[in-house]
């Protein structure tokens, strides 16, 4: 009855959140909540909202509802699977301290004592094996729209029958004749053959690896591991086996489910493939001033009077998800303490209170968040981990760029690129250090090469209208013209 009666409340909750979105079809986009694919998302559901669509919002993020909602979009949240989430217990199954540098290079063990290891997992499962509520979310929809990593999504979506198109911001899905290695391999050479099949090796020993660590973690709870809830998934929704590619996407990629990319094939590397869904980059030049600090109007003038002066504008952003990285900030606040005429703009998002206090140079202004295609635009120089955003911002605006890909999983194959056609510097993590980061900036600042490929860029980036482009892909999926990628 307890379990009937939960089961009963989230579907009225379901329902009620619903009530508005009863006629017509609407597009539906399902998203975690990573901003960084929401902030892509917001300029394709305008453009689609422009041309009369109905556009649902399915999210676990209230930030996320809210941005829909600013949008005119019809935002839905999984208040359920809020609360499942919330109700888990953390995974307190680590091993002693002391042990810990070992236990965690031993497959099948780093997950700890096997009891809560087991209990934990197990509660999980019954969470992320749930999907009658996201399913009640997406019912009715003219074509669910999600990111090529929801892999849960995509899974509940598939066994339902409902039309799906999904979305990639990379540059490849999977190693072409001339390309040994996969698009977010840590190691994207450019040069030699040596240097090309080391790099291979590389990524074909990362997924040994990866295989040996999953099946014996698997075995240590009971098939309730990240991997064992995802290939459930697959079983209940019918998914064949011969439909999943887990050489990529962290393991899995789906070859014949229909999908755009937001990308521009001049800037991948030599022998990628090209597929006929590029649409081009999205650039929301739209984007609104949701968060932008209160006294970013009053601070940004000083810097443009210092740039009319003739000082030069460096903008480091981190971007959303690795904002946090206080010691790589810092070191590029220490390096461009250096630099003569050069005035900082540091944008740190929800991590400005931490650098509330603190004595920084002249030269440096720090921010929580920024209108960032207007800093840009005043820009001579980006820092940035290579995510793809800020990457084709910056582009858009003819801005060269100093590439440091600290994290994520696709920032190191993104700084390669960038790189290897001469718009950016990159700096490996090892590398990172004040000296060797003044050294980078002054280059880029100097050097008029960088600055003229990236305005050639800009014209590539801009002539793809990928906005436009993206949106009639989601109309021709809702029809059910657009082919699936093969």
């Amino acid at each position: 009855r307890r379990e009937g009666g939960r089961d009963a409340r989230r579907a009225r909750r379901v329902l009620e959140a619903l009530g508005h979105v009863t006629s017509g079809a609407p597009i539906v986009y399902v998203t975690g909540g990573v901003l960084g694919y929401v902030y892509r998302w917001l300029p394709i559901g305008r453009e689609l909202r422009a041309r009369g669509h109905r556009i649902v919002v399915v999210t676990t993020a209230t930030i996320t509802a809210e941005l829909a909602e600013d949008e005119g979009f019809e935002p839905v949240v999984l208040h359920g699977e809020i609360e499942a989430r919330a109700a888990l217990e953390p995974l307190d199954a680590s091993w002693p301290r002391p042990l810990r540098p070992v236990t965690r290079r031993i497959p099948g063990v780093s997950l700890g004592p096997r009891g809560a290891a087991r209990r934990s997992w197990a509660a999980r499962a019954a969470v992320e094996l749930d999907t009658a509520e996201l399913l009640a979310a997406l019912r009715g929809a003219a074509v669910v729209v999600t990111e090529a990593e929801e892999h849960r999504t995509i899974r509940a979506a598939y066994g339902d029958g409902l039309p799906l198109l999904l979305i990639e911001d990379m540059y490849s899905t999977r190693p072409g004749r001339d390309v040994p290695f996969a698009a977010r391999s840590h190691q994207v050479p450019t040069g030699s053959l040596g240097s090309r099949l080391r790099a291979a090796a590389g990524w074909r020993r990362f997924f040994v690896e990866q295989a040996v660590r999953r099946r014996a973690e698997g075995r240590w709870v009971d098939g309730n591991d990240w991997h064992g809830i995802m290939d459930a998934l697959a079983r209940g929704a019918g998914m064949p086996d011969d439909a999943i590619d887990r050489r990529y996407l962290q393991f899995f990629d789906y070859p014949g489910l229909p999908r755009i990319r937001t990308r521009a094939p001049e800037l991948a590397l030599a022998g990628e493939p090209v597929r006929p869904l590029d649409t081009g980059p999205v650039v929301d030049t739209g984007r609104p001033t949701r968060g932008v600090d209160e006294d970013f109007p009053e601070r940004w003038a000083s810097v443009l009077e210092r740039r009319a002066s003739g000082d030069r504008v460096a903008y480091v952003s981190l971007g959303t998800f690795l904002a946090g990285q206080e010691d790589v900030m810092g070191t590029v606040v220490e390096a461009a303490a250096g630099l003569p005429g050069v005035q900082l703009v540091v944008s740190v998002g929800r991590d400005l209170d931490r650098w509330a206090g603190r004595s920084l140079p002249s030269n440096v202004l720090v921010f929580g968040r920024v209108p960032q295609l207007e800093v840009l635009g005043h820009s001579d120089v980006v820092v940035t981990t290579g995510g793809l955003n800020t990457g084709h911002e910056a582009l858009w605006c003819g801005v060269p760029m100093l590439a440091l890909p600290i994290g994520g999983v696709d920032a190191y194959g993104n700084a390669g690129r960038l790189h290897h056609h001469g718009v950016a510097r990159r700096v490996r993590r090892r590398d990172i250090s004040a000296r060797r980061i003044r050294a980078e900036l002054e280059l880029l600042l100097d050097d008029p090469g960088h600055r003229a490929r990236a305005q050639a860029a800009a014209a590539v980036v801009r002539g793809w209208d990928g906005v436009r482009r993206a949106a009639d892909a989601v109309e021709a999926a809702a029809r059910g013209e657009l082919p699936p990628l093969r």
